[in-house]
């Protein structure tokens, strides 16, 4: 479960104080599915940062499966991400320079072997339908192929809770598609997936939807 308590985050801009999360309270069952909407600049991915302890809070309490990470070390939190929590990102992020089974290969690089590494890399982007192009660049991958690399990329570390953040922002509306349905196939192994996005119909796909607007949870609909 994870767990949110009266979580405020602001930033010191110039001389003053700019409020990105305003008391937030949510609590998300495990292998939940849960869809974050709202306007831009209204804290969601300040948010979602702030639940895979990329972003540090200013008050307040954040709980994942029992372990308070708002009071952990970089070390102690950095161990939780690389155990418990993928990530997907809507520029994908990839290494230019490296294939797409050397960018899933990179978050086991420090616990395994380097054949154990290759297998699990190459078993990632099989699952995503990628098989047939792990040698590729990212140069050669299409938008939708690269956003699936990245899935593969999350999934490799086989955590317990993956974090999208508008992973189809900049895909077209059939690869949009594929990139759901393929994160409705991880939730349906007991995943717990949290999706921000701005499309409504992509949204009420999921088992519950937090609307965000100000910093604040205005509406939850499940």
């Amino acid at each position: 479960m994870i767990i949110l308590k009266d979580v405020e985050k602001h930033y010191k801009l110039d001389h003053e104080k700019l409020n990105i999360l305003k008391g937030v309270n949510l609590s998300i069952q495990k292998g939940s599915y849960v869809a974050i909407t709202g306007p831009s600049g209204s804290g969601k991915s300040t948010l979602l940062h702030a639940i895979g302890g990329l972003e540090s809070i200013n008050n307040g309490e954040i709980w994942i499966q029992e372990q308070p990470i708002h009071q952990l070390k970089e070390a102690q939190l950095a161990k939780i991400r690389s155990e418990k929590i993928g990530y997907i990102f809507q520029q994908f992020q990839l290494l230019s320079s490296a294939t797409a089974l050397e960018n899933v290969m990179m978050p086991l690089l420090k616990f395994f072997s380097n054949k154990e590494i290759r297998s699990k890399a190459e078993e990632a982007l099989i699952r995503v339908g990628l098989g047939h192009r792990i040698h590729h660049l990212p140069s050669r991958l299409s938008g939708g192929e690269q956003q699936r690399v990245a899935i593969a990329r999350a999934l490799v570390t086989e955590p317990s809770i993956i974090l999208a953040d508008e992973p189809t922002g900049n895909l077209d509306s059939e690869n949009s598609h594929h990139i759901i349905s393929l994160l409705e196939e991880i939730h349906k192994d007991g995943v717990t997936v949290i999706l921000i996005t701005h499309d409504q119909t992509i949204a009420d796909r999921a088992e519950r939807i937090v609307h965000f607007l100000d910093g604040k949870i205005v509406d939850l609909i499940s």
